[in-house]
């Protein structure tokens, strides 16, 4: 009598690894993108507000574009005595179609 023997194996595993790295890389991609974007659209006094945004990464999937000068946020938000001058909201606009579109391509 003949024996047929069927061996399944997952392959999910190193599937997602691999998403997970091209995930990583999306995401790394699109935070430096967002980054400058960012320096081009920084009003420029000093150039100090523009020199200072950078990528902090917080996780393998996750970045903050930031900036630690301490009026970054009355130049993208204003004040009751300064108009808005947004630079890192664009930035992040701009960038994000591409971002999802990359994303979406990841899973079939």
């Amino acid at each position: 009598m003949a024996t047929i023997t069927v061996t399944v194996r997952s392959r999910v595993p190193e599937v997602s690894a691999k998403v997970r790295r091209r995930a990583e890389q999306i995401v790394e991609k699109a935070a430096l993108d967002v980054e400058a974007q960012a320096k081009l659209r920084a009003p420029v006094d000093t150039g100090l507000l523009r020199n200072s945004i950078y990528v902090q990464p917080i996780s393998p999937l996750e970045r903050d574009v930031t900036s630690p000068v301490h009026y970054s946020v009355y130049q993208e938000f204003g004040t009751r005595h300064m108009a808005a001058q947004p630079y890192m909201t664009p930035a992040a606009e701009f960038v994000y179609p591409k971002f999802l579109f990359a994303m979406r391509r990841l899973i079939p």
